[in-house]
């Protein structure tokens, strides 16, 4: 059997299409994206693939059919096996759920999500996040796990004191704080008993992306709801193991607190310019 044939054979157990035309293998991945298979050696073998991307269409046009052949292809890699072949596919169909995924959440173009305003998190992996009710956040982290690209869905409520303790503290200060520094002073402000531990509720782990679009407006209607009781959570909290702040402030302890430089004044201290 040619590679063409020991690939086409390997694809199909594993549920993916493909066909051969003019001496090259094509996998549509999406309907604007296809990857192609050039083979070089047909003993050794080897191949080089390619991800073709159909061009943007303009006013009026329509986006070509893959058999039309306008696709635009980009040489990516090589291979010398048909299990490296198929490895490569299924990567490369991960990463296009994902980014599918991430847009379709970061741009809601059908408006199912309610309040929730979704924007990219740089870092790995790759998360999406979005204000949620009053005082918490929904994050959605998506990575590929045992080759399957997997998003988990969170939403943590913050003290309702946390954001008025954070205006408090860098009041005054006209360049960009960094996360890192945001997150010394949240430590803090736990550390002196002024604020109570955040809150989270796990909200599925999904590997089918269209089961999270459609459960999505329902979580959207609901997250104030269970800020709600996550907020009664953390009351419950307090009432077991005392108001932790009553003792408290940034004016009688606040030694961690002066740790920071908030001004860029202070040598010894952690400056945040």
């Amino acid at each position: 059997m040619s590679f063409y044939e020991d690939l086409a054979a390997a694809l199909d157990a594993e549920g993916i299409e493909s066909r051969v035309n003019d001496d090259t293998l094509f996998v549509p991945i999406s309907s604007g994206v296809e990857i192609q298979f050039d083979v070089t050696n047909e003993l050794l073998p080897a191949a080089n693939i390619y991800i073709a991307a159909a061009p943007e269409p303009g006013d009026g046009e329509t986006i070509p059919d893959a058999d039309e052949e306008e696709f635009e292809a980009v040489l990516v890699s090589a291979v010398f096996s048909v299990d490296a072949a198929v490895d490569a596919v299924l990567d490369h169909m991960a990463t296009d759920a994902i980014v599918d995924l991430v847009d379709e959440l970061v741009t809601d173009p059908d408006g199912r999500f309610g309040d929730l305003q979704f924007t990219a998190v740089e870092g790995e992996p790759i998360m999406v996040r979005s204000p949620a009710a009053d005082n918490s956040e929904l994050d959605i982290v998506i990575d590929i796990v045992d080759g399957e690209p997997t998003a988990t869905v969170t939403l943590t409520t913050f003290d309702p004191d946390l954001e008025s303790l954070l205006d408090d503290q860098l009041n005054g200060v006209d360049s960009p704080v960094d996360d890192e520094v945001i997150e010394e002073l949240i430590a803090c402000f736990l550390a002196e008993g002024l604020i109570l531990p955040e809150q989270t509720m796990g909200l599925g782990t999904y590997t089918d992306f269209s089961r999270l679009l459609t459960v999505m407006p329902f979580i959207a209607e609901h997250v104030a709801e269970w800020e709600e009781d996550l907020t009664n959570t953390a009351d419950d909290y307090d009432a077991l193991f005392g108001d932790i702040g009553e003792n408290w402030s940034l004016e009688d302890d606040g030694d961690d607190l002066e740790d920071f430089d908030l001004d860029g004044d202070d040598s010894e201290g952690k400056s945040i310019r």
